[in-house]
């Protein structure tokens, strides 16, 4: 009897340290494709993000700054994006995982050099996104000055700071720097 509540205690807690709001909006089968795409990366989890920022997002009902759905490619199902923090640097990857009929595609958008603890990713409704006015466009792989979408996209930036809009145009990701 004593060893049965070692092993239902055991589970209890195995359960409660995976109950992360992040890890809980990335589905199975797309956990297994990054893991094997990305060895040398993790998913995100809620406390990769500062405290304060954590709440602020929570009041707004986000509780993971560090993933966000939205349908980016027109075809009614949610895609996602993520923030994949590295295992063993302070780096991350930024990808988006297009839920298709035949499972998830997953886009290799770049990685960086620094820790997730100020970052987030955001749904950006349709519409057109123009370069600010902070500062000269300079052109970069995938840089636009301008862009309209029908479609959804997604904001990736620094808390309180500057941020991209990425949208999903002609197959490429294209995205325009708008908010400084």
């Amino acid at each position: 009897m004593y060893s049965l509540f070692i092993a239902l205690s055991a589970l209890g807690v195995a359960h409660a340290t995976t109950a992360d709001p992040c890890v809980e909006l990335v589905p199975g089968n797309l956990r297994r494709v990054l893991a094997q795409r990305f060895p040398d990366t993790r998913l995100p989890l809620a406390t990769d993000s500062r405290e304060a920022s954590r709440r602020y997002a929570e009041s707004k009902g986000n509780a993971c700054l560090l993933i966000s759905r939205a349908d980016f490619d027109g075809d009614g199902r949610p895609d996602l994006v993520l923030l994949l923090p590295a295992k063993t640097a302070k780096d991350f990857r930024l990808v988006v995982a297009l839920n298709g009929a035949a499972g998830f595609k997953v886009a290799d958008l770049g990685s960086w050099t620094e820790p997730v603890t100020d970052l987030f990713v955001d749904t950006a409704p349709s519409g057109t996104y123009t370069h600010t006015e902070a500062y000269p466009f300079q052109p970069e792989p995938g840089a636009v000055e301008r862009i309209a979408s029908a479609h959804e996209g997604f904001y990736f930036g620094k808390i309180e700071a500057g941020a991209d809009v990425y949208f999903l145009n002609h197959g490429q990701w294209r995205h325009v720097h708008t908010i400084d």
